[in-house]
């Protein structure tokens, strides 16, 4: 369904680009993402969008620090994908990138992105690489199956059409985003928006060159958590647009998840051979999450609910 002018309408004075910054982890982190945004080369007129909720503690000297940047309060605890559609909406730019309080671009990410969309893409994402966290094997873990989507955002990545695109590292048009608003008004689940956009015959690419640098530090205790957590959501949210003989499939087929998850890996990384190192370190732990996720899916099909009452998130 095509929604008109879902997002404010823009004009002549619009920015060329908006940048919308997912804040659920620090406002150190923050400031670290919005200063490696303050010194782009070569970026277009843009805006800089932060939505945050209650978890985030007091922004006020950032607020004085970037005096340019629009911050925008969300009550109460809220889902990535919620901040996120709370922050496309108040967007104005031609061009929607969206990123994640963790993540740093890379000096030229801004530029790069308007050269790539000059092209017949409705989207443009780029790749994910290990920042300044420290170089513990569940660091490694969670870039690797999370960050890096089983290595598949991991460079050297290929430059061409993708069959999917980071939530941490992607960006739209704005007409694009137009014509599947339904899918995204309320929670924009990036992996949703994107096959919506490929089914409507939008055009999806990966570049090499447009780069961020996520730098989350974890632990174990709270990595398992959210493996097991977001599976779930991913499941529940998936059932709500699928019929019933779709969902029973699905749900049989998280018993071979775990298989399939690695296999992907393992082909991905075989095929570019980097980080060897860190992967043999990080291997045990890639296993146990992805087995993880899979139960989080299964029980997603099965119950069609995420497992969070009104307050949790699953960061």
């Amino acid at each position: 369904m095509v929604v008109d002018n879902p997002l404010e309408s823009t004009n002549d004075k619009s920015p060329g680009l908006s940048v919308v910054i997912v804040t659920v982890y620090s406002s150190w982190y923050l400031e670290q993402c919005l200063t490696s945004l303050e010194h782009q080369v070569g970026a277009p007129e843009m805006e800089i969008i932060t939505v945050y909720d209650e978890r985030i503690d007091d922004v006020s000297e950032l607020k004085e620090k970037f005096p340019c940047v629009r911050f925008h309060f969300v009550s109460g605890l809220q889902t990535q994908e919620k901040l996120r559609a709370a922050g496309a909406v108040l967007s104005q730019g031609k061009i929607v990138a969206l990123t994640v309080d963790h993540c740093t671009p890379e000096e030229n990410w801004c530029r790069r992105i308007i050269e790539e969309h000059a092209g017949p893409y409705a989207a443009v994402g780029g790749a994910l690489e290990k920042g300044m966290q420290p170089d513990t094997a569940i660091n490694w873990a969670v870039h690797f199956y999370d960050y890096c989507n089983y290595g598949y955002y991991q460079n050297p990545v290929s430059r061409g059409l993708a069959r999917d695109l980071s939530d941490g590292n992607v960006s739209y048009k704005r007409e694009a985003l137009n014509k599947v608003a339904d899918i995204w008004m309320d929670s924009f689940h990036v992996p949703f928006v994107n096959r919506a956009l490929l089914a409507s015959g939008g055009k999806l690419l990966l570049s090499p060159d447009i780069i961020v640098y996520q730098n989350r530090n974890i632990d174990f205790g709270r990595a398992v958590q959210v493996a097991y957590r977001r599976g779930r959501v991913f499941g529940s949210t998936r059932v709500l647009r699928t019929g019933p003989y779709k969902r029973v499939f699905y749900t049989f087929c998280s018993f071979i998840l775990p298989l399939l998850l690695l296999g992907r890996f393992v082909i991905n990384m075989l095929y570019k051979r980097s980080q060897m190192a860190a992967i043999a370190k990080a291997f045990p732990f890639i296993v146990l999450l992805a087995v993880l996720w899979s139960l989080g899916e299964f029980m997603g099909y099965l119950t069609g609910r995420a497992i969070f009452k009104s307050g949790q998130t699953y960061d």
